[in-house]
């Protein structure tokens, strides 16, 4: 926390999703193509009788903003989890038991915290939630405490193997296995000592209480620390076939004034939706690891303690940041809070989760995604080049701008080599672009992102690049294997 005048207090928040409207001449207005699956979702009354939600919302005499509100909690809502991780008590028969056989509770052990989290991706056979990083933090450093110290014991005994010889080596390793398998202070065998859960809510549940959902364990994929972001993993998502995806706006277009919704857990209440406004644009608030998160968005949106790790929405019900902050003279709304970037969370999440999905590929001897090694231009720069193309009338595509490629890609080679764009001492050269892909358009980076991500290695794409002065080429490549921390 930080103080502010002895009065103000910056305080890390559990925040709720919120969706905001982008300002166009009817600014809540939605067209029905982003909202066809909403209409057509049908209302239990009693159990016994189904009618379509619209038809309800026409009876209430909703007008055409509250009905906007109205889908977006329906649709994003489902999506929306709450967060909570314990530290396990020593293993017991009866807290495996309890583990094992009712899974609406939590296990025996010490809270080291809660907040929200929002489904990302559902296209394995896992289930992908971002979340801030404060949120899971202690579960965090504890798991990795537990995993260094795993491994200085590790060394150790094959340290005095070495030094000592093997007759003293199988002593120290005899005497470290008594000391860590006594049984009287360690978790279950193979486990780490924190627990991260997710629990989804369900309709008629005491959300309050935790009602009937189950809580399902899940492993901290990885962490970005300097945006406050996490990424979850839980292989749980076949028996959650009603949970969607959420999908992500573009923050870069937001502007101040324009509506936001923000859906969270505050205080343990499910599912709670509030909205506001764009306060403010670029603001820089200091995150966990101490460092500027620049490009936040200021809403004035109500965001309470529990709230951390929940979207922000426009009106459409897309993704344009994770509530990580309030300042507050109470550490409760005061109508003062602050967002990640949807662009940055996206641009920093895809990677860690395309690249756990491979390792998961692998282990399971599936051919992995297909690998292109190049580094697209995104974000803010992206929309510097995109001012800087001679675009034809009648020709929309712009394309995806490379900024280099690896040593190891399958464009290195000279046969499929295509011209990068560049950038040194202030200077900027455009290259070529990509404006077709498999036979798909590209006319953006994420465009060509996205289509990475459908595709396996050894396949055999052609691509369709185009120069600064609109000369067009056909390339052949192969896609490669994805090497360790690569994204593209």
């Amino acid at each position: 926390m930080m103080s502010f005048g002895n009065m103000l207090i910056l305080c890390c928040v559990l925040t709720t999703t919120s969706a905001f409207q982008p300002v166009h001449i009817q600014p809540h207005s939605v067209s029905k193509t982003n909202i066809i699956s909403l209409n057509e979702a049908s209302t239990s009354i009693d159990g016994r009788i189904s009618i379509p939600s619209t038809e309800l919302d026409d009876a209430l005499g909703l007008t055409q903003d509250e009905k906007t509100v109205v889908n977006v909690h329906r649709i994003c809502s489902p999506s929306v989890v709450y967060i909570t991780s314990v530290l396990k008590s020593p293993t017991s028969t009866t807290n495996k038991l309890q583990s094992n056989t009712d899974k609406t509770r939590l296990p025996r052990g010490t809270a080291l915290g809660s907040g929200s989290g929002f489904v990302i991706d559902t296209t394995s056979s896992s289930c992908y939630v971002i979340t801030n990083y404060h949120v899971i933090q202690r579960a965090y450093e504890a798991n990795q405490m537990k995993t260094r110290y795993d491994a200085f014991v590790n060394n150790l005994g094959k340290n005095a193997t070495r030094i000592y010889g093997e007759q003293v080596g199988r002593v120290v390793n005899r005497t470290l296995d008594s000391l860590l398998n006594d049984g009287t202070s360690q978790t279950e065998e193979g486990s780490m000592p924190a627990q991260v859960f997710i629990r989804f809510g369900s309709d008629g549940d005491d959300s309050n209480q935790g009602g009937k959902a189950s809580y399902l364990p899940c492993e901290i994929v990885d962490v970005v620390k300097e945006l406050d972001v996490a990424v979850l993993r839980t292989n749980a998502s076949t028996a959650l076939p009603g949970v969607r995806a959420l999908t992500y706006g573009h923050s870069s277009d937001l502007l101040v004034g324009q509506t936001l919704l923000a859906i969270g857990n505050p205080f343990g209440l499910d599912r709670t939706i509030t909205s506001g406004i764009v306060s403010a644009l670029g603001r820089s608030v200091t995150g966990v690891a101490g460092n500027p998160i620049k490009n936040c968005i200021q809403t004035d949106a109500s965001i309470n303690p529990g709230n951390s790790g929940g979207p922000l929405l426009n009106m459409k019900g897309e993704v344009v940041g994770v509530n990580t902050m309030i300042i507050s003279t109470s550490g409760s709304s005061a109508g003062i809070g602050f967002a990640v970037p949807g662009d940055a969370v996206r641009e920093n999440t895809e990677g860690i989760i395309e690249t756990d999905k491979d390792r998961s590929n692998y282990s399971m001897n599936r051919k992995g995604r297909g690998w292109l090694g190049v580094d697209v231009a995104l974000g803010s720069l992206e929309t510097t080049l995109r001012k800087r193309v001679n675009v034809k009338d009648g020709d929309l595509s712009v394309g995806a701008f490379i900024t280099s490629i690896a040593s190891t890609s399958p464009l290195a080679k000279p046969e499929s080599t295509i011209h990068v764009t560049t950038m040194s001492n202030g200077t900027t050269k455009l290259g070529e672009r990509i404006i077709n892909f498999g036979g798909n358009d590209i006319t953006n980076g994420f465009d060509l992102v996205k289509e990475l991500k459908g595709r396996v290695e050894g396949e055999q794409i052609s691509m369709t690049v185009v120069n600064e002065d609109g000369d067009r080429r056909i390339v052949y490549v192969t896609l490669g294997k994805v090497p360790a921390c690569n994204s593209q």
